[in-house]
């Protein structure tokens, strides 16, 4: 078996800046994903930190700096849409020495992919696995479409609910920890409430909305709601965000009730993943299926970047593929494990209860963004990249 001959389950951020690297160092990976193409749906995400670094590494700070949307300033807002703190993004900038941007997550993924498609990684969209065998000199393979193949290695990049990792570690009940909330984003068309050119952050006990602009006309909406149980039926999501916010302040009803039906919904439990092992074999995890910090860490896609590039610089200096998962596990999961316990802390706090004390969290929030403290607080959230000093 090629040992240059990797497959790579997930074409997602994690997942093409492993490819892209690989290829790099002439390897020859095949990437599958089961989406039919690039996803549209997801939440909008503050880049900077390790992911940046990454991204610069690759060379791709400069279509990520192309990427624009019309937000000048933040505001929090209460019920009747009074703003109680405020702050303009070039604060933001200036305390991240200006690496930084706002951008999707499917701004991120299709940056990625166009850099696959430039440097000849081969991405086959609508392919899922179905079964694999690790026999020891390689893995075999079967896809849902019955079709076989072999490869030197298989690596799952198949976020939380990684299909390579159920097939090779087991079932993922055992490597869930459900924080106690759930998140959802959509766009919606802002006729009627438009926000300005604002980031608006809307809170209420058990509750937390994230509302920007897109466009003039449109707006991404972001919401994030306290649940005790796992799992909740959502077969009509928006139906149920607009039950489960339908008492709210501020505009919060009539975003809910201008959501058309067009645009797809994201829609998932705030769940990490915590595994003792990363990898298994000829089998390894990155991003997500290993080590899915959630959005509460605010670094969710800069680990997954992380995860791919250290992976692949592991196997292009090593010979030995067992080498190669061993260093790459003993170099990032310490990393992964501060945030995910970091995260899973600030779940409690991130949305306000009952037992908040109101004054104390707007104290909180004016601190954080004041001129003089914003650096020191944004070292909480990752600024300094978990690669700084590594080759």
């Amino acid at each position: 078996m090629d040992r240059k001959r990797i497959l790579v389950s997930g074409g997602g951020i994690a997942g093409l800046t492993f490819a892209i690297e690989l290829k790099r160092h002439g390897f020859e990976p095949l990437v599958i994903e089961r989406e039919k193409g690039l996803r549209a749906e997801g939440y909008m995400m503050d880049f900077f930190g390790t992911g940046w670094d990454v991204a610069s590494r690759m060379g791709l700070t400069e279509p990520l700096r192309a990427i624009r949307y019309p937000i000048d300033a933040g505001e929090f807002v209460d019920a009747d849409g009074h703003v109680y703190a405020q702050f303009p993004v070039d604060r933001v900038r200036q305390a991240l020495d200006n690496k930084y941007v706002y951008l999707r997550r499917p701004d991120l993924e299709r940056v990625l992919a166009e850099r696959a498609r430039g440097v000849g990684v081969e991405v086959r969209y609508g392919t899922s696995l179905a079964a694999l065998e690790d026999r020891g000199d390689a893995v075999f393979v079967r896809f849902e479409d019955g079709m076989e193949d072999a490869f030197a290695l298989v690596v799952g990049a198949d976020g939380v609910h990684s299909r390579v990792r159920e097939l090779a570690f087991g079932p993922e009940p055992q490597f869930a920890r459900f924080l106690g909330l759930y998140v959802a984003a959509f766009h919606v068309p802002s006729d009627g409430f438009s926000i300005g050119h604002k980031v608006m952050l809307y809170e209420e006990v058990d509750h937390f909305a994230f509302l920007y602009p897109l466009s003039e006309r449109q707006l991404d909406a972001t919401f994030v709601f306290r649940h005790v149980a796992m799992e909740v039926p959502h077969r009509d999501r928006i139906g149920l965000l607009r039950n489960i916010f339908r008492d709210r302040g501020w505009i919060i009803p009539k975003v809910l009730a201008a959501y058309t039906g067009k645009e797809p919904v994201y829609f998932d439990s705030v769940t990490q993943i915590v595994m003792p092992q990363w990898h298994r074999g000829r089998v390894a995890l990155i991003g997500d299926a290993c080590g899915c910090l959630t959005l509460l860490a605010g670094q969710g896609s800069h680990m997954a970047m992380a995860g791919g590039y250290v992976l692949a610089q592991a196997l292009a200096r090593h010979d030995d593929h067992e080498a190669a998962f061993v260093a790459y596990q003993n170099f990032l999961k310490p990393h992964v494990d501060k945030r995910q316990k970091d995260a899973a802390r600030f779940a409690r706090l991130f949305v306000p209860s009952k037992n908040s004390r109101e004054w104390l969290r707007r104290l909180f929030i004016r601190l954080f963004f004041n001129p003089l403290l914003i650096r020191i607080g944004f070292r909480y959230f990752g600024a300094k990249s978990v690669l700084a000093g590594a080759q």
